[in-house]
């Protein structure tokens, strides 16, 4: 829960979306170790077929995470912070922690989330299905429709890439220079973000 918190929301950076230039998203893939079986066998347990384009997307990156990419459709501005995964994908992003019953009783599949808890949607049954949408997490059931297939979402999502991470001291000092403490706790919770950022590896979404 604490890394949870802590790459969910900084404490030294504003809440605002910034912009990146339009028409590529990045993503730092999980593990695709037995992806195929792994596939089969979660369609075979919750008893779908996912759409052929999300199919190919899982087989190739398993989701990941997507640090600084936003999409604007429609009337839905929002961060995306990372897509599911299965298997050997990191915990906080995995379909085995999602409590799927619920989105798949209204015919959709969670597939990732922001920053703030709201998440993506994909149906995978039933009219539109193949769809992805967009659900506030403060709006239970209010699903709202972004764009006809996965591919024509990742193709409205746009990011920019990581480039220099902060460094502790650099951090320090901007907290310094605005009058506020640098705690031993916030420094601890510095330097693990810092590793985590630097072990992701961006490259463009294409399948």
């Amino acid at each position: 829960m604490f890394f949870r918190k802590l790459l969910g929301r900084r404490a030294e950076e504003p809440r605002e979306l910034q912009e990146p230039e339009r028409g590529t998203m990045l993503i730092s893939g999980f593990d695709t170790a037995d992806i195929e079986p792994l596939t089969a066998d979660f369609e075979k347990k919750h008893k779908l077929r996912l759409p052929d384009e999300y199919r190919r997307f899982l087989l190739k990156y398993n989701g990941g995470e997507t640090p600084n990419t936003v999409f604007a459709i429609g009337g839905v501005s929002s961060d995306l912070r990372a897509l599911y995964g299965l298997g050997g994908a990191d915990p906080r992003y995995c379909f085995d922690r999602r409590r799927l019953s619920g989105f798949l009783k209204d015919g959709m599949l969670p597939i990732g989330e922001n920053a703030w808890g709201d998440t993506v949607a994909l149906k995978v049954s039933g009219l539109g299905a193949g769809g992805v949408y967009f659900l506030y997490h403060d709006r239970p059931g209010k699903f709202l429709p972004l764009t006809a297939d996965f591919a024509a979402f990742t193709a409205q999502c746009a990011s920019r890439p990581l480039g220099h991470i902060r460094t502790v001291e650099e951090r320090a000092a901007a907290l310094q220079s605005r009058g506020k403490p640098v705690t031993p706790e916030l420094t601890a919770m510095w330097e693990q973000e810092i590793t985590h950022l630097q072990s992701l590896h961006q490259e463009t979404v294409e399948f």
